[in-house]
Protein backbone atom coordinates (compact mmCIF):
# COMPACT_ATOMS: atom_id res chain seq x y z
CA UNK A 1 0.00 0.00 0.00
CA UNK A 2 1.41 3.43 -0.94
CA UNK A 3 1.83 5.90 1.87
CA UNK A 4 -1.15 8.01 0.11
CA UNK A 5 -3.61 5.38 1.03
CA UNK A 6 -1.71 4.11 4.18
CA UNK A 7 -4.70 4.71 6.79
CA UNK A 8 -7.85 4.39 3.96
CA UNK A 9 -10.00 2.23 4.04
CA UNK A 10 -10.13 -0.95 1.35
CA UNK A 11 -13.50 -0.41 -0.27
CA UNK A 12 -13.93 -3.07 -2.51
CA UNK A 13 -12.90 -6.75 -2.86
CA UNK A 14 -13.28 -9.31 -5.35
CA UNK A 15 -11.87 -12.17 -4.84
CA UNK A 16 -12.01 -15.65 -7.26
CA UNK A 17 -14.52 -13.76 -8.97
CA UNK A 18 -16.29 -16.58 -11.65
CA UNK A 19 -19.20 -15.64 -14.23
CA UNK A 20 -19.93 -18.76 -16.52
CA UNK A 21 -22.62 -18.03 -19.49
CA UNK A 22 -24.65 -21.28 -20.77
CA UNK A 23 -22.66 -21.57 -24.28
CA UNK A 24 -26.10 -23.92 -25.47
CA UNK A 25 -28.45 -25.46 -24.17
CA UNK A 26 -31.41 -27.59 -25.55
CA UNK A 27 -35.21 -26.83 -24.32
CA UNK A 28 -35.24 -28.66 -20.28
CA UNK A 29 -31.86 -29.82 -20.68
CA UNK A 30 -28.97 -28.86 -18.45
CA UNK A 31 -25.95 -26.96 -20.48
CA UNK A 32 -22.98 -28.78 -21.17
CA UNK A 33 -20.68 -26.28 -22.36
CA UNK A 34 -19.77 -22.68 -20.76
CA UNK A 35 -18.22 -19.48 -21.80
CA UNK A 36 -15.88 -18.55 -18.96
CA UNK A 37 -16.43 -14.79 -19.29
CA UNK A 38 -14.90 -14.20 -15.97
CA UNK A 39 -12.24 -16.99 -14.20
CA UNK A 40 -10.85 -16.37 -10.79
CA UNK A 41 -10.48 -12.57 -11.02
CA UNK A 42 -9.29 -10.81 -7.67
CA UNK A 43 -8.39 -7.33 -6.81
CA UNK A 44 -8.90 -4.90 -4.24
CA UNK A 45 -9.48 -1.09 -4.81
CA UNK A 46 -8.80 1.47 -2.16
CA UNK A 47 -10.99 4.74 -0.59
CA UNK A 48 -10.75 7.23 -3.69
CA UNK A 49 -8.49 5.42 -5.82
CA UNK A 50 -9.61 4.52 -9.31
CA UNK A 51 -8.50 1.10 -11.18
CA UNK A 52 -8.71 0.48 -14.89
CA UNK A 53 -10.00 -2.75 -15.95
CA UNK A 54 -8.45 -3.19 -19.67
CA UNK A 55 -8.48 -5.54 -22.43
CA UNK A 56 -9.78 -6.14 -25.72
CA UNK A 57 -13.80 -6.69 -26.61
CA UNK A 58 -14.67 -10.28 -25.06
CA UNK A 59 -12.08 -10.15 -22.12
CA UNK A 60 -15.21 -10.44 -19.44
CA UNK A 61 -14.51 -6.57 -18.40
CA UNK A 62 -18.01 -5.70 -18.43
CA UNK A 63 -19.23 -7.93 -16.97
CA UNK A 64 -16.51 -7.88 -14.09
CA UNK A 65 -18.38 -4.77 -13.61
CA UNK A 66 -21.87 -5.40 -14.01
CA UNK A 67 -21.50 -8.20 -11.30
CA UNK A 68 -19.71 -5.77 -8.56
CA UNK A 69 -23.26 -3.46 -9.40
CA UNK A 70 -25.57 -6.45 -8.98
CA UNK A 71 -26.74 -6.62 -12.63
CA UNK A 72 -25.25 -9.87 -12.93
CA UNK A 73 -25.37 -12.79 -10.09
CA UNK A 74 -21.37 -14.36 -10.13
CA UNK A 75 -21.08 -17.92 -10.50
CA UNK A 76 -18.78 -18.22 -7.52
CA UNK A 77 -16.53 -16.22 -5.77
CA UNK A 78 -17.21 -13.12 -3.54
CA UNK A 79 -16.93 -9.47 -3.84
CA UNK A 80 -17.27 -7.01 -1.06
CA UNK A 81 -17.59 -3.64 -0.12
CA UNK A 82 -16.24 -2.28 3.21
CA UNK A 83 -15.55 -6.03 4.48
CA UNK A 84 -19.14 -7.10 4.07
CA UNK A 85 -20.57 -9.33 0.86
CA UNK A 86 -22.48 -7.69 -1.05
CA UNK A 87 -25.25 -9.55 -0.61
CA UNK A 88 -25.48 -8.93 2.71
CA UNK A 89 -26.97 -5.41 1.75
CA UNK A 90 -30.36 -4.73 0.73
CA UNK A 91 -30.25 -3.41 -2.47
CA UNK A 92 -31.65 0.32 -1.84
CA UNK A 93 -28.59 0.45 0.59
CA UNK A 94 -25.73 -0.88 -1.96
CA UNK A 95 -26.86 1.45 -4.86
CA UNK A 96 -26.77 4.35 -2.37
CA UNK A 97 -23.32 3.09 -2.20
CA UNK A 98 -22.34 1.86 -6.10
CA UNK A 99 -23.23 3.36 -8.98
CA UNK A 100 -22.37 2.75 -12.77
CA UNK A 101 -22.11 5.50 -15.78
CA UNK A 102 -22.90 2.94 -19.25
CA UNK A 103 -21.27 2.99 -22.15
CA UNK A 104 -23.89 4.39 -25.13
CA UNK A 105 -25.51 7.91 -23.88
CA UNK A 106 -28.01 7.12 -26.20
CA UNK A 107 -29.46 3.92 -24.68
CA UNK A 108 -28.65 4.65 -21.01
CA UNK A 109 -31.60 7.47 -20.93
CA UNK A 110 -35.09 7.16 -20.46
CA UNK A 111 -36.56 9.34 -23.71
CA UNK A 112 -39.92 10.01 -22.38
CA UNK A 113 -38.39 11.13 -18.80
CA UNK A 114 -37.11 14.90 -18.51
CA UNK A 115 -33.39 15.34 -17.42
CA UNK A 116 -34.85 16.67 -14.48
CA UNK A 117 -36.82 13.18 -13.58
CA UNK A 118 -34.08 11.54 -15.06
CA UNK A 119 -31.71 12.26 -12.33
CA UNK A 120 -34.16 12.78 -9.51
CA UNK A 121 -35.33 9.37 -10.43
CA UNK A 122 -32.65 7.51 -7.71
CA UNK A 123 -33.82 10.26 -5.15
CA UNK A 124 -37.19 9.93 -5.54
CA UNK A 125 -36.93 5.71 -5.17
CA UNK A 126 -34.52 6.56 -1.91
CA UNK A 127 -36.97 9.09 -0.87
CA UNK A 128 -34.51 11.29 0.00
CA UNK A 129 -35.49 15.01 0.81
CA UNK A 130 -38.53 16.86 -0.43
CA UNK A 131 -39.93 17.92 -3.63
CA UNK A 132 -37.92 20.95 -3.48
CA UNK A 133 -34.50 19.71 -2.18
CA UNK A 134 -34.29 17.26 -4.80
CA UNK A 135 -34.44 20.43 -7.85
CA UNK A 136 -32.16 21.81 -5.97
CA UNK A 137 -29.61 19.19 -5.76
CA UNK A 138 -30.63 18.80 -9.41
CA UNK A 139 -29.64 22.30 -10.21
CA UNK A 140 -26.34 22.01 -8.15
CA UNK A 141 -25.06 18.68 -10.71
CA UNK A 142 -26.15 20.38 -13.60
CA UNK A 143 -23.73 23.09 -12.83
CA UNK A 144 -21.15 20.79 -11.54
CA UNK A 145 -21.30 18.39 -14.82
CA UNK A 146 -21.19 21.53 -16.76
CA UNK A 147 -24.71 21.89 -18.29
CA UNK A 148 -25.46 25.65 -17.25
CA UNK A 149 -27.30 27.36 -16.95
CA UNK A 150 -28.73 24.26 -15.10
CA UNK A 151 -32.75 25.59 -15.23
CA UNK A 152 -32.46 25.43 -19.52
CA UNK A 153 -31.48 22.03 -19.19
CA UNK A 154 -34.37 20.94 -16.26
CA UNK A 155 -37.49 20.28 -18.82
CA UNK A 156 -35.66 19.13 -21.79
CA UNK A 157 -35.78 15.21 -22.88
CA UNK A 158 -32.69 13.44 -23.80
CA UNK A 159 -33.20 13.51 -27.37
CA UNK A 160 -32.70 17.40 -27.47
CA UNK A 161 -28.80 16.98 -26.22
CA UNK A 162 -25.93 15.69 -27.88
CA UNK A 163 -24.24 12.96 -26.85
CA UNK A 164 -21.77 14.09 -24.93
CA UNK A 165 -24.50 16.49 -22.75
CA UNK A 166 -26.20 13.20 -22.25
CA UNK A 167 -23.64 11.60 -20.60
CA UNK A 168 -22.87 14.46 -18.73
CA UNK A 169 -26.50 13.35 -17.18
CA UNK A 170 -25.59 10.07 -16.89
CA UNK A 171 -22.88 11.05 -15.09
CA UNK A 172 -24.98 13.34 -13.03
CA UNK A 173 -27.34 10.61 -12.01
CA UNK A 174 -24.79 8.30 -10.84
CA UNK A 175 -23.39 11.00 -8.28
CA UNK A 176 -27.22 12.09 -6.99
CA UNK A 177 -26.57 9.58 -3.96
CA UNK A 178 -23.26 10.83 -3.37
CA UNK A 179 -22.25 6.97 -3.83
CA UNK A 180 -18.53 5.88 -2.18
CA UNK A 181 -17.82 3.54 -5.56
CA UNK A 182 -18.68 3.97 -9.99
CA UNK A 183 -18.21 1.76 -12.38
CA UNK A 184 -17.65 3.11 -15.91
CA UNK A 185 -18.13 1.57 -18.13
CA UNK A 186 -16.23 2.90 -21.39
CA UNK A 187 -17.60 6.34 -20.39
CA UNK A 188 -15.96 8.05 -23.94
CA UNK A 189 -15.84 5.41 -26.40
CA UNK A 190 -19.25 6.53 -27.99
CA UNK A 191 -18.41 10.12 -27.83
CA UNK A 192 -16.41 12.18 -30.38
CA UNK A 193 -13.43 12.79 -29.81
CA UNK A 194 -13.55 16.44 -29.81
CA UNK A 195 -15.65 16.22 -26.45
CA UNK A 196 -13.66 13.40 -24.51
CA UNK A 197 -11.21 14.58 -23.38
CA UNK A 198 -13.99 17.32 -21.47
CA UNK A 199 -16.10 14.27 -20.03
CA UNK A 200 -12.38 12.56 -18.94
CA UNK A 201 -11.24 16.03 -16.96
CA UNK A 202 -14.97 16.07 -15.54
CA UNK A 203 -14.93 12.99 -13.87
CA UNK A 204 -11.39 13.57 -12.58
CA UNK A 205 -12.54 16.43 -11.02
CA UNK A 206 -15.60 15.16 -9.81
CA UNK A 207 -14.06 12.06 -8.13
CA UNK A 208 -11.58 14.86 -6.04
CA UNK A 209 -15.06 17.09 -5.27
CA UNK A 210 -17.13 14.19 -4.50
CA UNK A 211 -14.47 12.00 -2.78
CA UNK A 212 -15.55 8.65 -5.38
CA UNK A 213 -13.90 6.00 -6.58
CA UNK A 214 -13.75 4.91 -9.96
CA UNK A 215 -13.32 1.24 -11.26
CA UNK A 216 -13.01 2.42 -14.96
CA UNK A 217 -13.55 0.04 -17.71
CA UNK A 218 -11.60 0.84 -21.18
CA UNK A 219 -10.05 -0.93 -24.33
CA UNK A 220 -7.71 2.08 -24.45
CA UNK A 221 -4.32 2.01 -22.71
CA UNK A 222 -4.29 6.22 -23.54
CA UNK A 223 -7.44 7.02 -21.59
CA UNK A 224 -6.31 4.66 -18.62
CA UNK A 225 -3.39 6.38 -18.44
CA UNK A 226 -5.08 9.85 -18.12
CA UNK A 227 -7.67 8.32 -15.98
CA UNK A 228 -6.46 5.80 -12.95
CA UNK A 229 -3.89 5.10 -10.41
CA UNK A 230 -3.86 1.30 -11.30
CA UNK A 231 -4.38 -0.63 -14.36
CA UNK A 232 -5.50 -4.65 -14.76
CA UNK A 233 -5.25 -5.96 -17.87
CA UNK A 234 -7.60 -8.63 -18.73
CA UNK A 235 -7.18 -11.78 -21.29
CA UNK A 236 -9.95 -14.16 -21.67
CA UNK A 237 -11.45 -13.66 -18.36
CA UNK A 238 -8.29 -13.61 -16.48
CA UNK A 239 -6.55 -10.72 -14.83
CA UNK A 240 -2.69 -11.34 -16.50
CA UNK A 241 -1.34 -7.90 -15.18
CA UNK A 242 -1.38 -5.54 -12.31
CA UNK A 243 0.59 -2.67 -11.33
CA UNK A 244 0.44 1.10 -10.75
CA UNK A 245 -0.26 3.06 -13.92
CA UNK A 246 3.42 4.17 -14.50
CA UNK A 247 4.64 1.12 -14.01
CA UNK A 248 3.20 -0.69 -16.41
CA UNK A 249 3.12 1.23 -18.87
CA UNK A 250 6.67 2.13 -18.81
CA UNK A 251 7.39 -1.50 -17.72
CA UNK A 252 4.73 -4.03 -19.11
CA UNK A 253 6.16 -7.26 -18.51
CA UNK A 254 3.22 -9.59 -19.77
CA UNK A 255 3.41 -10.62 -23.28
CA UNK A 256 -0.20 -9.37 -23.75
CA UNK A 257 0.29 -6.64 -22.14
CA UNK A 258 3.55 -5.71 -24.50
CA UNK A 259 1.27 -6.48 -27.08
CA UNK A 260 -1.65 -4.05 -26.22
CA UNK A 261 1.22 -1.54 -26.50
CA UNK A 262 2.64 -1.79 -29.46
CA UNK A 263 -1.00 -1.35 -30.62
CA UNK A 264 -1.27 2.07 -29.66
CA UNK A 265 -1.59 4.47 -31.91
CA UNK A 266 1.26 6.61 -32.45
CA UNK A 267 0.27 10.36 -33.56
CA UNK A 268 3.00 10.33 -36.49
CA UNK A 269 2.62 9.81 -40.11
CA UNK A 270 6.21 9.21 -40.25
CA UNK A 271 6.85 6.90 -37.56
CA UNK A 272 6.75 3.07 -38.84
CA UNK A 273 5.98 0.72 -36.17
CA UNK A 274 6.72 -3.19 -36.38
CA UNK A 275 3.44 -6.11 -35.91
CA UNK A 276 2.69 -6.72 -32.58
CA UNK A 277 4.57 -9.86 -31.24
CA UNK A 278 1.48 -12.08 -30.85
CA UNK A 279 0.52 -15.02 -33.01
CA UNK A 280 -2.99 -16.71 -33.89
CA UNK A 281 -6.51 -15.26 -33.03
CA UNK A 282 -8.32 -14.93 -30.24
CA UNK A 283 -9.44 -18.23 -28.06
CA UNK A 284 -12.45 -19.54 -28.08
CA UNK A 285 -14.00 -18.72 -23.92
CA UNK A 286 -15.58 -21.94 -24.03
CA UNK A 287 -14.63 -24.59 -21.82
CA UNK A 288 -11.06 -23.57 -21.90
CA UNK A 289 -8.01 -25.92 -21.01
CA UNK A 290 -6.98 -24.83 -17.79
CA UNK A 291 -3.43 -24.27 -18.93
CA UNK A 292 -3.10 -20.23 -19.47
CA UNK A 293 -5.17 -19.01 -21.30
CA UNK A 294 -2.78 -16.99 -24.00
CA UNK A 295 -1.30 -19.77 -25.12
CA UNK A 296 -2.20 -20.69 -28.07
CA UNK A 297 -1.26 -16.89 -28.82
CA UNK A 298 1.95 -16.12 -27.10
CA UNK A 299 5.48 -16.00 -29.05
CA UNK A 300 7.32 -17.07 -25.70
CA UNK A 301 5.01 -20.26 -25.33
CA UNK A 302 8.15 -22.80 -25.32
CA UNK A 303 11.15 -20.95 -23.67
CA UNK A 304 10.18 -22.92 -20.79
CA UNK A 305 9.78 -26.26 -22.85
CA UNK A 306 6.31 -27.88 -21.87
CA UNK A 307 5.43 -25.94 -18.94
CA UNK A 308 2.98 -23.66 -20.20
CA UNK A 309 2.09 -26.16 -22.15
CA UNK A 310 1.46 -28.78 -19.16
CA UNK A 311 0.62 -26.99 -16.07
CA UNK A 312 -2.44 -24.45 -15.14
CA UNK A 313 -2.67 -21.06 -15.48
CA UNK A 314 -0.24 -19.16 -14.05
CA UNK A 315 -0.90 -17.24 -10.82
CA UNK A 316 -0.73 -13.77 -10.51
CA UNK A 317 2.63 -13.04 -8.61
CA UNK A 318 4.53 -9.91 -7.45
CA UNK A 319 7.54 -9.69 -9.34
CA UNK A 320 7.85 -6.16 -8.29
CA UNK A 321 6.64 -4.03 -5.50
CA UNK A 322 3.22 -4.09 -6.66
CA UNK A 323 2.98 -5.20 -9.90
CA UNK A 324 2.07 -8.62 -10.33
CA UNK A 325 2.12 -11.06 -13.54
CA UNK A 326 0.51 -14.33 -14.50
CA UNK A 327 3.00 -15.97 -17.04
CA UNK A 328 5.62 -18.55 -15.57
CA UNK A 329 8.45 -17.04 -18.47
CA UNK A 330 8.03 -13.81 -16.46
CA UNK A 331 8.07 -15.43 -13.04
CA UNK A 332 11.68 -17.55 -13.87
CA UNK A 333 13.13 -14.22 -15.31
CA UNK A 334 13.09 -15.68 -18.97
CA UNK A 335 11.37 -12.83 -20.25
Amino acid sequence: MSLENKGKRTLLEVKNLKKYFPAERALFARAKHFVHAVDDVSFELIEGESLGLVGESGCGKTTTGRMIVRLETPTDGTIKVYDKPINEYGRMEYHSMVQMIFQDPYESLNPRMTIFDIIAEPLNIHNVGTLEEREERVMKLLSEVGLTPPDSFLWRYPHELSGGQRQRVAIARALVLNPKLIVADEPTSMLDVSVRTGVMQLMMQLQEEHNVSYLYITHDLAVARYMVNRIAVMYLGKIVELAETEELLSHPLHPYTKALMDAVPVPDPEYKRSEPNIIGNISVPIDPPPICRFYDRCPYREVLGNRCKLEEHPPLKEVAPGHYVACYAVHEGKI
